[in-house]
């Protein structure tokens, strides 16, 4: 078995979902989604994965993660900021530590605009309007 399809079997199992139930929830066969618990099968498109984590309640990340893939949102984010990209860049140039990057998550919520503490460790935030103009 693959730690991806592990994954959700797991997830599934702890709802208490049956594999068919949960397949025709978020828009799959019921044998495809056996070969991706078996291993059988690569993980889904990012689509997918969105509907599984939802319908099974898990973090879409996690899940990303475990299929080496990228949440297409997080992807064009990246390409629309280029300082996000600067930033992801020179967070692996320096070698953060997980400790250095959980710092770094703290001192971004403490700045953040409203103090809302991002969902799954993260929140899309609007620019403020430039005084300049």
């Amino acid at each position: 078995m693959s730690k991806f399809g592990e994954t959700i079997r797991d997830l599934r199992l702890a709802k208490d979902l049956g594999l068919r139930e949960t397949a025709v929830k978020v828009g799959m066969s019921p044998a495809y989604l056996s070969r991706i618990e078996r291993g059988k099968e690569g993980p889904p498109s990012p689509e997918m994965i969105k509907a599984l984590a939802n319908h099974l309640a898990a973090d879409p990340d996690v899940l990303f993660r475990l299929s080496a893939s990228t949440d297409p949102e997080v992807v064009e984010f990246l390409h629309s900021s280029p300082e996000v990209m600067s930033l992801v860049r020179f967070l692996t140039d320096a070698s953060f530590s997980s400790k250095q990057i959980e710092e770094l998550m703290k001192a971004a919520q403490k700045i953040s605009t409203d103090g809302i503490k991002p969902k799954r460790g993260r929140k899309k935030v609007k620019p403020e309007p430039s005084e300049e103009a």
